[in-house]
């Protein structure tokens, strides 16, 4: 067995009401036009820490490289609840949901790689993606997109 940890996308993976101020003021028409995009760009870096994951399963990919696309998962992650609190949509509930998601990362990191040991945790992993897309799903009909 190894001993791995990914690093958080946000430290402890709780968030931070997040503001937007400026010279130039903050308008919720440039929020609601980003968050299309950002979610867009969360769901490929979802499947992009799944992808990584299958081939880290077979060796192809090292735990360093589950991290990277942890940390691109947690950028992306970042940017929509941004883009949501921006246009005053709450996303406390979705917080949550990275940390648990890296608690499960941490446990099949912990395996020596294989497709056994990936599908033992992919389940849990699943459960967590399935469960932001549905919040975020949730949010975008709140938002009309």
């Amino acid at each position: 067995m190894h001993q791995y940890y990914p690093t958080s996308p946000a430290g402890s993976g709780s968030f931070t009401t997040l503001t937007r101020q400026g010279s130039y003021g903050s308008t919720s028409s440039t929020y609601s036009a980003s968050v299309p995009n950002s979610v867009h760009t969360l769901i490929a870096a979802m499947k992009n820490l799944q992808s990584t994951l299958t081939r880290w399963s077979t060796s192809r990919a090292s735990p360093d490289a589950v991290s990277d696309a942890y940390m691109q998962f947690g950028a992306g992650f970042n940017a929509a609840v941004y883009a949501f609190q921006g246009c005053g949509i709450d996303t406390t509930d979705l917080h949550q949901i990275p940390a648990r998601l890296r608690a499960v990362l941490e446990s099949c990191l912990g395996e020596d790689a294989s497709p056994a040991a990936l599908e033992l945790y992919q389940p849990r992993i699943r459960q967590q993606l399935y469960e932001l897309l549905q919040g975020l799903k949730a949010k975008q009909g709140y938002a009309g997109w």
